[in-house]
């Protein structure tokens, strides 16, 4: 079964896609929902305010790490389990946030800077080859979604790279893997006619 975080963010999306390839879902809202999951989403959202939910009450941007127990659950899964997380599900696995008001789970070994390709308005959606192991014999390009994307700055051991994009004239990963976490700078889930990500996420 699949879990997907729903405190915040596109978990619908996500759930619509799993839910057309025939695999049950439960949104994720308590520790003990994680319970018989053997995989979960981080969606897309606002990574501060995810922060946020996920500490414990009185906590300030700055201030030690106080997670609450839905928080320590899901480190713990991340460690074990296959996880996704796209654009602030991302940032949320990331060993290294640039801003000071996110906690991550520091489980996948890159650095993120959040926000980087600009505001709400700047989003965009450029055509994107994915690595074999994903695409099989379908070699047709992935219209991928960036909506205040953040970007991949640094990579670190034993990190594959499966996707890159040109983003503003960069050539950079935007789909990168780690043991049996998987992190996307887009969207997959906005183009639910293409489902070779989420298949590719669920033989992990």
């Amino acid at each position: 079964m699949v879990g997907i975080l729903a405190l915040q963010g596109g978990f619908a999306r996500h759930a619509a896609v799993f839910s057309s390839l025939g695999e049950p879902v439960r949104e994720v809202r308590t520790d003990t929902d994680l319970e018989g999951c053997d995989r979960l989403v981080l969606p897309g959202g606002e990574s501060t305010v995810l922060t946020r939910l996920l500490m414990e009450s009185g906590w300030e941007p700055g201030a030690p790490a106080q997670g609450s127990t839905l928080y320590r659950a899901i480190a713990d899964f991340a460690r074990t389990e296959a996880v996704m997380g796209t654009c602030a599900g991302l940032i949320m696995l990331s060993q290294t946030c640039s801003d000071d008001r996110v906690v991550p789970f520091s489980v996948l070994p890159v650095t993120i800077r959040r926000n980087a390709y600009g505001r709400q308005t700047e989003s965009f959606v450029e055509p994107i080859h994915l690595a074999p192991k994903i695409a099989g014999g379908d070699q047709s390009l992935f219209p991928a979604t960036f909506i205040r994307a953040p970007r991949i700055e640094k990579t670190g051991l034993g990190v594959a790279i499966l996707a890159e994009a040109d983003g503003h004239g960069l050539r950079e990963p935007v789909l990168v893997a780690y043991k049996r976490l998987l992190g996307l700078t887009f969207h997959p889930e906005l183009n639910p006619e293409d489902t070779r990500i989420h298949r590719f996420f669920l033989d992990l």
